[in-house]
């Protein structure tokens, strides 16, 4: 129900507003790490709830009170008052002051429903002026206003735009008996009838719309179907069910992949913290997190706050578990070999090296000759170093020795360098020990043999 938050409007207050703005400017300046550089407040609140963060300066308590109280200057008797603000003070002395009324802010932390009720008691907003995010932690129906369409003009629609527009009225979702649903117009199925057997556009309005959105059919949200269904049967409008407002862990996930800031519970941070060692490969039997086990990497609660410890008894004290699982999380990536406690991974099976998502060229060895594999980037302007001819994927560290590289003895008497011109992401590891070599050299496999990363100018040959 919500969407993409509208440009934000600039204001100029006057008489006690603009004088709120200018304290609230002094503030700001008197707390700038940087004088020669912008200075910003961004605020969001509701009810009780707020959220405050500064750039360049301190969000102090008397910010905070003023930007509250330029709320309640703002208020317009049944339109409301601004949720969301951000104050910026350039380095002369100027300052911006822009604002949302109806988009919901992008919380942190989200309020609990008691905020929304609480902002519409303080600051009342008639219905038209209730957006539907809002609506739904509060338990009202929506108040979105479908446009309806009739049956097609009669106009011939372009006959390139006739399996796209066909396509858009008869993939989106059903509702009442006949009829369809984009979360803004209804129509009922005649429409793509008409269309599909004599040709005939829709209405100009909604054709326009469906223009308009590139022919791609929204998703409509389950209640805007409910929503929808009631008023063609002329019933009560629904009012928002617990699965309507219930953030799924998919949600979640997705928040924590985009939100460079979450806020987590203990609890919810050592699970997180435990996710991402099992992306990067760090084996479970090096690491104990919650408690303490000798010869591991191990992080847990103390009187003083949280300890890091490494291996051999070595350890760090933080007040912050954040900062401790920042820690262990950084000390066990800083080294490749402390992913495995040094230990060499064990022989996989054929379909346990199949499943690598790189495979060597024919005529490379096997996957099978490589241990302590992982997936890793390569930067640009990384060189390295080519055995043999070049049909091949494989390739090694540019100041390898050949006698570590466990390739056949042939592959000596050719060699090509090689610069990468963009990043690439590989598989790296170490040779194993063959044919009376005794391996240990840095290999990579490349995505693509040689010669289409030439091609593709991902590679240049230096010599």
């Amino acid at each position: 129900m919500s969407s993409a938050p509208d440009e934000m409007i600039h204001v100029e207050p006057t008489g006690t507003g603009q004088r709120v703005l200018v304290e609230i400017g002094r503030l700001i300046k008197a707390h700038r790490a940087d004088p020669d550089a912008p200075a910003g407040i961004g605020f969001a609140q509701l009810g009780d709830h707020f959220e405050v963060q500064a750039r360049n300066t301190v969000a102090s308590t008397e910010v905070v009170q003023r930007l509250t109280a330029l709320r309640a200057e703002m208020y317009q008797a049944g339109r409301g008052t601004w949720v969301q603000a951000r104050y910026v003070l350039t380095p002369d002395g100027a300052f911006d002051f822009d604002y949302f009324t109806d988009d919901e802010p992008p919380w942190t932390t989200p309020p609990d429903s008691s905020a929304y009720l609480a902002e519409l008691t303080t600051f009342p907003r008639d219905d038209e002026h209730l957006p539907d995010w809002w609506r739904l932690h509060v338990g009202l129906p929506l108040g979105v206003e479908f446009r309806h369409a009739t049956s097609g003009t009669g106009e011939r629609l372009p006959e390139e735009e006739l399996p796209l527009v066909l396509r858009y009225l008869e993939r989106e979702a059903e509702v009442g008996e006949r009829h369809r649903t984009d979360g803004t117009w209804i129509w009922p199925v005649e429409v793509a009838e008409q269309l599909r057997e004599h040709g005939t556009a829709p209405e100009p309005e909604l054709l326009q719309h469906i223009r308009d959105l590139g022919f791609h059919p929204p998703y409509v949200d389950h209640l805007v179907r409910r929503t929808a269904e009631a008023d063609l049967a002329g019933k009560p409008r629904p009012r928002p069910a617990s699965k309507d407002l219930q953030r799924t862990a998919g949600d979640v996930a997705a928040e924590r992949e985009t939100n460079p800031d979450p806020v987590l519970s203990d609890t919810d941070l050592l699970t997180h913290l435990s996710h991402r060692l099992d992306s990067f490969g760090i084996w479970p039997d090096v690491r104990c997190l919650g408690d303490r086990e000798a010869g591991k990497w191990s992080l847990y609660q103390v009187k003083a706050g949280w300890a890091v410890v490494a291996p051999d008894g070595r350890e760090q004290t933080f007040a912050r578990l954040e900062d401790a699982a920042q820690q262990l999380l950084g000390a066990l990536l800083m080294h490749p070999a402390r992913a495995t406690g040094g230990r060499e991974t064990p022989l996989e099976t054929a379909r346990e090296v199949a499943d690598w998502p790189v495979q060597p060229a024919p005529g490379d060895p096997p996957l099978t000759l490589l241990r302590n594999k992982r997936l890793t980037r390569l930067a640009e302007g990384t060189v390295v170093l080519r055995f043999g001819e070049e049909p091949g994927n494989l390739v090694h560290h540019q100041a390898v020795r050949f006698a570590t590289t466990s390739l056949p003895l042939e592959r000596e008497r050719m060699t090509s360098t090689f610069r990468l011109r963009r990043s690439l992401q590989v598989i790296t590891g170490v040779t194993v020990p063959w044919a009376n070599l005794p391996g240990g050299a840095v290999a990579y496999v490349l995505p693509k043999p040689i010669a289409e990363h030439e091609s593709d100018g991902s590679l240049e040959r230096i010599e």
